[in-house]
């Protein structure tokens, strides 16, 4: 409850812009019977803002307590007399990610 329902109908039917820039360093070691590759890899190297698809939700009270409702009563099953909320998702990550890969 509280939260919207994708319309698979239109799956596949929109695309997002380029925004994400990746970054990797790699050094390899060969041995006789192992390889050993220790890697840096750097996504979002530039900080820009990710878009993604809006997350439909109901307001929450100030306390967080639960539900705003337009008849301050509790909410209904249906959510008929919910507040509903479009929340934005477009944030800007730098994730860092070091590793290493062995194979024999």
């Amino acid at each position: 409850m509280g939260t919207g329902i994708l319309d698979y109908d239109r799956l596949n039917s929109e695309r997002l812009q380029p925004f994400s820039h990746d970054v990797r360093i790699d050094k390899k070691w060969n041995f006789n019977r192992i390889t050993l590759d220790l890697f840096l890899d750097i996504a979002n190297v530039l900080g820009s803002n990710t878009p993604g698809f809006e997350r439909y939700t109901f307001q929450r009270n100030d306390d967080n307590s639960g539900f705003a409702t337009t008849d301050n009563n509790p909410l209904r099953l249906d959510g008929s007399n919910a507040i509903p909320v479009v929340l934005e998702n477009n944030d800007g990550n730098l994730v860092p990610t070091l590793g290493f890969i062995v194979e024999f």
